[in-house]
């Protein structure tokens, strides 16, 4: 799924003609200046706007240090925008906002968030997602109100790791009967993320994305192949966490496709339906060293 969001930057400028060259090229963004903000509109893939934003904040560090993100912006919007955005009469928004015509599902127009002078606003968002109810809306996909304020919250925190060389960690477990095992394994992932020496040896790995690092918790029971389907379908490579029978957590590098360095389980005897136990058994034996990048495929 890909999302759009408007962040408010500082440490680059719209005059600089090779940052916005790079904006536009590499994230098919734009940069603005509005009411003394500088506004940075782009898009990011990911499972979901959190997510993406994660994801936006990584590749933007590598792209672009010395700009940092500060807050999403609300996009307010008044009447007038509104219609201006849709191709619609001031009358027939101000219908929507009156309740004058509904959503199929009586969904009634959101709330403004405020004034602007003597002008009711709203989040463009949030009109634009009861608009994409009655047909009218602009098919962009944009962070809830919930979701941009827990974006406000991470983002500096993201950046602040990025800083101090760190990456940033995605941590992802299966939903199923083993929700307990795959608890202590996360338990235990959160453990090495407040030991920056453990993280900056993590930050080694090979991966795809230089600035972030996705872990899979896992139990012994799983498949290799349901390992690959946890990292997501924007993630090729991160580490496999699992609690071994001592009770210690153990972490391999994976991709689910081949990189650089990386052996493939097959060359080890391994099919993708093998077990993650299997895969532990045969590090345990020397069969191949725990400190080898494999490749799940």
């Amino acid at each position: 799924m890909e999302y759009e969001f408007l962040f408010v930057v500082e440490g680059v400028s719209v005059d600089d003609d090779e940052t916005v060259g790079v904006i536009f090229d590499q994230f098919d963004g734009l940069l603005a200046v509005a009411a003394g903000q500088t506004l940075l509109s782009v898009s990011e893939t990911g499972d979901a706007p959190v997510d993406a934003s994660h994801r936006l904040v990584a590749r933007l560090r590598s792209a672009l240090p010395g700009m940092r993100l500060l807050r999403t912006d609300l996009e307010l919007v008044g009447i007038a925008d509104i219609a201006e955005r849709t191709g619609r009469t001031r009358q027939n928004v101000a219908q929507w906002v009156r309740g004058e015509r509904q959503a199929d599902d009586e969904t009634p127009f959101p709330p403004a968030e405020g004034t602007v002078g003597r002008s009711l606003a709203w989040r463009w968002a949030e009109v634009n997602g009861w608009l994409e109810r009655i047909g009218a809306g602009d098919g962009v996909a944009r962070p809830s109100r919930d979701e941009a304020l827990i974006i406000d919250l991470m983002v500096r925190s993201w950046q602040d790791q990025l800083a101090d060389g760190m990456p940033l960690l995605k941590v992802v477990a299966a939903d199923d009967d083993r929700a307990e095992e795959r608890q202590a394994v996360m338990a235990g992932v959160e453990g090495l993320a407040r030991q920056p020496e453990i993280m900056r040896k993590l930050a080694t790995l090979p991966r795809n994305e230089p600035h972030r690092l996705a872990i899979v918790c896992a139990v012994l029971l799983d498949r290799l192949e349901d390992v690959v389907k946890q990292l997501g379908p924007y993630d090729v490579s991160g580490v496999l966490a699992v609690m071994t029978g001592e009770g210690e957590l153990h972490l391999t590098s994976i991709a689910a496709v081949p990189l650089p360095g990386a052996v493939p389980v097959a060359r080890l005897g391994l099919s993708a339906r093998a077990t993650v136990g299997d895969l532990v058994l045969l590090q345990a034996n020397g069969t191949v060293a725990p400190t080898t990048p494999l490749a799940l495929t």
